[in-house]
């Protein structure tokens, strides 16, 4: 289920093979990051159903990048319209299974994405303000989000609590991932909004894994 971050921020933690999927419920437009897999539809749509969220609402999905565990639920909101970066845009559009992993979860339905987003781009949700980030490394076309206000950080697959996101999947780079990794660590930040595992609160906690996860990313493919 979703649990409250912060006002109008919504987080559901997969305890799945799935990503995790946040929820900004702003006063012009309700957004979702990312969708997680299609293993966690009921959790999902259930929990999205106590938030006076329905399947068939006019959503924006703005996805951290175009891997099956985090865009397996979108065909479930046929009214939504989909974003992503269009190097990772492409290959979904394209039906890239390879690219996309379905090999790890068979079955997933690749969405069509209506709407490519860019580096710097700002997205106003009503109340909720958010910027994207080019953090390229684990794909392509990977970003993540800067919640401004609150100085929060969804970082799909590039950061996590405990490690950072894989570069031997197609797309992927070391040395870009390094790079990315270089970026966020110039970023003032008070929260991590990982597309995998829990959420980590405390900028000097934060500042000191990003820390580590660049002397890490410089010589393994993963952690």
């Amino acid at each position: 289920m979703f649990k409250q971050i912060f006002p109008n921020v919504f987080a559901f933690i997969s305890k799945d093979e799935g990503s995790n999927c946040f929820v900004l419920k702003g006063t012009k437009k309700i957004a979702l990051i990312d969708s997680s897999s299609f293993f966690n539809k009921t959790q999902l749509l259930a929990g999205l159903a106590k938030l006076a969220i329905s399947k068939k609402d006019q959503l924006l999905i703005l996805h951290t990048h175009g891997h099956a565990d985090h865009i397996g639920c979108d065909e479930f909101f046929p009214n939504a319209k989909v974003a992503m970066h269009k190097a990772d845009a492409q290959m979904i559009n394209e039906k890239n299974e390879e690219f996309a992993c379905t090999n790890f979860f068979p079955g997933t339905a690749l969405p069509t994405v209506s709407t490519m987003l860019k580096a710097g781009q700002k997205i106003n949700l009503g109340g909720i303000s958010l910027e994207v980030i080019q953090t390229p490394g684990h794909t392509q076309g990977s970003v993540c989000f800067l919640l401004e206000k609150e100085k929060a950080l969804f970082s799909g697959d590039c950061i996590f609590a405990d490690g950072f996101g894989r570069t031997d999947l197609p797309g992927g780079n070391s040395k870009k991932m390094v790079e990315s990794l270089k970026k966020l660590q110039k970023l003032p930040l008070k929260a991590l909004l990982p597309g995998h595992g829990p959420i980590l609160l405390g900028g000097e906690q934060i500042a000191e894994h990003i820390k580590i996860s660049i002397e890490l990313a410089s010589t393994n493919a993963f952690l």
